[in-house]
């Protein structure tokens, strides 16, 4: 069996070591990653991971225990020793980029290469192949600052890799990109791993990156919590065979990334007590109605999806099942639209040509359909206050159920319990789908507004610029003819 390229033994990291904030970031940290592995270090902030990261790098030295990449004993290296192998072994990428605003994106590329000696000719050739591997060789004469947050990252993956090093560490390196973006460049450090056959290791908090990983190591309180395989792809270190078996529990660990293994066998018991879909199923669903959601699928092409197999993309849902819920998120839409136009009257932000009255006696109505439900006209106008007061915000939902519960005598609705649990569920997700869209929609306007605003900026940084310039000109002129 084959050497792992990095090993810790017993490491632990002490803060401020004997002091009264005297913290421990790692605890007895016992790591194996072979030569070729994706691992992601996962878990919340604060649990150690960027810690264990920056440890393996060279640059935090354990308070106890041994770190060994490739078979050697990292910090008992001299210090050239120890910057030599951090130069050629390991490449790094920053949450922040790290790039130099002065020199250009074929500079910054470059700049690694200037300690080793080479030339000058042959280190634009090398940063140069590089920018245009990762599609960014259009910008090569470009400064940092003029170019997007993607475009800055793929830059830092391409000087991450100038000097050919085996191990390459990745701290959030797209924790300030767009969903693109991120996507973008987690695609790269795929390709990285699997045509480059580089070691990545790459510490996140976000649970949608998890599928990159050959295994995932989940970090909690500075101590290895667990070691996740993923079984959607072929892993580096061979297991004997059954010594792991995969099971659905793996699958709902994407779902639930921070819940301990106890808690996660309790989340699959109850999908199979209370759903009809698999773990599977529910998060290609989920993908779905994210673009139904956006707007970016019909009603029919909703369905289609739901109706096909997994194999064609799909969710592999029985025809009339996927009728069904086709229908019902059409509703959901379409009646959360009238939370919307009640929040913009009620603030007073915008006329939305209907009176809050008959807004909330519409979403009434809805909620009446929906259960098929018929009521008196006074219990009809108990109902539609409860529903103003709960979609106005002046009251919570267990208050709102009471209302429903209540007798018509009381001032109530007099509903069934069961039937106010659905009412009131059914009124919520329509509130919160409502308000997500209403945030979506202030989020959208304030954007253009600071775009709006940086252009004028920069427009008149410009012109200033420009004066600049040309009193600079008509100064030189004037010297010339004197």
């Amino acid at each position: 069996m084959s050497r792992p390229i990095i090993r810790t033994q017993e490491v632990e990291i002490t803060y401020n070591n004997g002091k009264s904030n005297e913290f421990k970031a790692l605890r007895n940290m016992n790591v194996e990653i072979m030569s070729r592995e994706y691992i992601i270090f996962f878990g919340p902030s604060g649990c150690g991971k960027s810690t264990l990261l920056y440890s393996v790098f060279g640059v935090l030295p354990p308070s106890d225990g041994k770190v060994y990449v490739k078979g050697d004993s990292i910090y008992d290296y001299a210090p050239m020793e120890l910057v030599e192998f951090q130069r050629h072994t390991m490449g790094i990428m920053y949450q922040q980029f790290n790039l130099i605003p002065s020199l250009s994106v074929l500079d910054n590329v470059a700049l690694p290469l200037i300690f080793s000696g080479m030339s000058a000719s042959r280190r634009e050739k090398r940063a140069m192949e590089l920018l245009d591997r990762f599609g960014i060789a259009p910008v090569a004469n470009k400064l940092p600052t003029n170019l997007s947050g993607g475009q800055q990252q793929r830059v830092s993956v391409a000087r991450s890799l100038v000097t050919d090093p085996e191990i390459l560490i990745a701290d959030e390196p797209v924790g300030n990109l767009d969903s693109i973006s991120s996507k973008a460049v987690m695609d790269t450090l795929d390709e990285i791993n699997e045509r480059d056959r580089k070691t990545i290791l790459l510490v996140t908090h976000d649970a949608k990156h998890l599928p990159y990983a050959h295994r995932v190591f989940y970090l909690k309180d500075g101590r290895m919590d667990r070691i996740v395989a993923n079984p959607e792809k072929e892993q580096v270190l061979k297991l004997r065979p059954g010594s792991s078996m995969v099971t659905e529990l793996e699958q709902v660990q994407r779902i639930y990334p921070y819940d301990t293994p106890e808690m996660i066998r309790v989340k699959s018991v109850i999908n199979y007590l209370t759903q009809e879909l698999s773990f599977d199923q529910l998060v290609r669903l989920e993908e779905v109605v994210e673009y139904a959601l956006m707007g970016r699928l019909s009603h029919t092409a909703f369905r289609s999806f739901l109706e096909k197999s997994p194999k064609e993309g799909g969710v592999g849902l029985r025809s009339e099942y996927a009728k069904k819920l086709a229908a019902k998120l059409d509703r959901i839409i379409s009646q959360s639209q009238d939370i919307i136009r009640f929040r913009k009257e009620f603030r007073g932000e915008e006329s939305v040509g209907y009176t809050l009255r008959e807004i909330v006696d519409r979403l009434a109505v809805y909620l009446l359909q929906e259960y098929k439900i018929e009521l008196s006209m006074e219990r009809f106008k108990c109902l539609s206050q409860a529903v103003d007061m709960r979609v106005s915000g002046y009251i919570e939902k267990e208050e709102f159920k009471r209302q429903l519960v209540l007798a018509e005598a009381e001032g109530g609705v007099e509903l069934d319990i069961h039937i106010t649990h659905d009412i009131a569920r059914h009124l919520e997700k329509l509130v919160a789908q409502g308000v997500a869209e209403l945030r979506v929609q202030e989020k959208r306007v304030h954007d253009l507004a600071i775009l709006k605003a940086e252009r004028e900026l920069e427009a008149r940084k410009q012109a200033d610029m420009l004066r600049a310039q040309q009193d600079k000109r008509r100064g030189l002129r004037a010297l010339l003819h004197r």
